[in-house]
């Protein structure tokens, strides 16, 4: 027997009962958010969740179907797969917006150190500038006390010395000149040293907001600093998570690839055996057919066999399934019915009991041979059986009890896999069946 995948079953069962609670959940808040609402309504919401939830079972009843025969290990791996590649586009998205955030930080960061560098830069200009014109402020002072010096020489004069003091008229006007000049110069220089002064006022201002800013900046660029650091790890971060994922994920195919040989091939095997099984089947009926002296008239159709369960729920039907992990079509040759592990299984018709004995892939079997109908034979088996409660070679009627479900054979859940054959050939049940009580 092969190891079912529990895990499968556990999860896609919480998914399941999440989809049931949210649908109820959904019509709870509706009624109670809509004094007056008419009950129509209310019964549509509920109508609704109950379809939601039917089929969402379904889809579970159709994955395990469809994973019948499969290795645990395998489904186990196709799940995480799965789920890593459902992860994958929200984990690369995290990456970009990570990647996103750092790049913004280090372009803010430059930025800012784009700034602070501007401004440091401003401020040893001015104190370039407020230092050269302070040296022509010191030149002026000390150009105004030679002239001061030279001019006056220490003694107070009046005009009325200019002009006495003077030897000759040409004297007199060139002296007069050349103290006008001084003084002129002398008030010129005053002026400009007064300029000078206000202005370098003015850039000492400046200055102060200057180094304002750049503290300020400073504290920024630091803030930035660590903000960019942060951005960076949380990046790199991103960027191990979505290797690791793609590493993983490259892994998890390289395993399924690696099974797909050995699967396939034990599929063969398997499928060889329930051939054999069927084939045995086969011969047996042919030979009591040829046996027999007389047959029932009545024609093998619909309503010659009851369903095996007392409440019958059709998970899978008959016909192809494609496998969802190694992508390839095979027969479903039975139906399955929902029976939980113990379900008590009953026979669908009159019969005698062929074997009731362990078959490969069909687990714990019963099969039950019907007879003869119009000359064609029919009979049906009840498969992954977890106990019998007839033997080979008992007579049974209709609804007589054979034994319990089980998870027997290959399965991944207890269920009831029920075959219906026809001259040794599987048929359609639902075509044998009569309708669903």
């Amino acid at each position: 027997m092969r190891t079912p995948s529990r895990r499968l079953a556990s999860v896609v069962a919480t998914l399941l009962a999440a989809s049931i609670g949210a649908g109820l959940l959904v019509g709870s808040a509706a009624a109670s958010g809509q004094v007056g609402v008419a009950s129509s309504s209310y019964d549509d919401e509920i109508a609704d969740a109950r379809k939601e939830q039917a089929q969402t079972k379904q889809d579970l009843d159709d994955l395990e179907s469809q994973l019948e025969d499969t290795d645990a290990a395998i489904v186990e791996a196709n799940r995480k797969l799965q789920a890593l590649e459902d992860r994958l586009p929200g984990l690369r998205e995290e990456l970009d917006l990570a990647q996103e955030r750092y790049d913004s930080a280090v372009l803010e960061q430059q930025i800012v150190a784009d700034k602070l560098e501007a401004a440091q830069a401003q401020d040893e200009a001015l104190t370039e500038q407020i230092a050269k014109d302070n040296d022509r402020i010191g030149s002026i002072r000390d150009a105004i006390a030679i002239i001061a010096r030279d001019s006056y020489t220490g003694e107070e004069l009046t005009s009325l010395g200019v002009v006495f003091g003077a030897q000759s008229s040409d004297e007199f006007v060139e002296d007069y000149a050349a103290r006008d000049a001084a003084a002129r110069v002398q008030a010129n220089a005053l002026a400009e040293m007064e300029q000078i002064a206000a202005v370098n006022r003015n850039r000492e201002t400046r200055q102060e907001a200057v180094r304002e800013e750049i503290e300020r900046l400073k504290l920024e660029a630091d803030r930035l600093v660590a903000e960019t650091e942060a951005a960076r790890q949380v990046a790199e971060e991103k960027k191990a998570e979505v290797e690791d994922a793609l590493a993983e994920q490259r892994e998890l195919q390289a395993y399924l690839e690696s099974q797909r040989a050995s699967y396939l091939a034990q599929q063969e095997r398997l499928e060889s055996q329930q051939r054999a099984v069927r084939n045995e089947l086969r011969d047996l009926l042919a030979k009591k057919a040829a046996e027999e002296a007389a047959a029932s008239a009545t024609p093998v159709g619909r309503g010659v066999m009851n369903f095996p369960t007392k409440v019958p729920y059709i998970t899978s039907s008959y016909g192809m399934r494609y496998h969802p992990i190694y992508h390839y079509w095979r027969l479903h040759a039975g139906t399955d019915f929902r029976a939980y592990c113990g379900t008590p299984i009953y026979a669908a018709a009159d019969g005698k009991v062929l074997w009731a004995s362990w078959r490969a892939g069909f687990g714990n079997q019963v099969m039950l041979d019907h007879g003869t109908y119009a000359g064609d034979t029919l009979a049906s088996s009840y498969n992954h059986l977890t106990r019998y409660a007839v033997s080979t070679g008992q007579t049974v009627l209709q609804g007589d009890l054979l034994g319990y479900s089980g998870n027997t054979g290959s399965s991944v859940a207890c269920h009831l896999h029920f075959e219906v054959y026809v001259n040794g050939s599987t048929v359609d049940p639902m075509t044998i069946l009569g309708p669903i009580p």
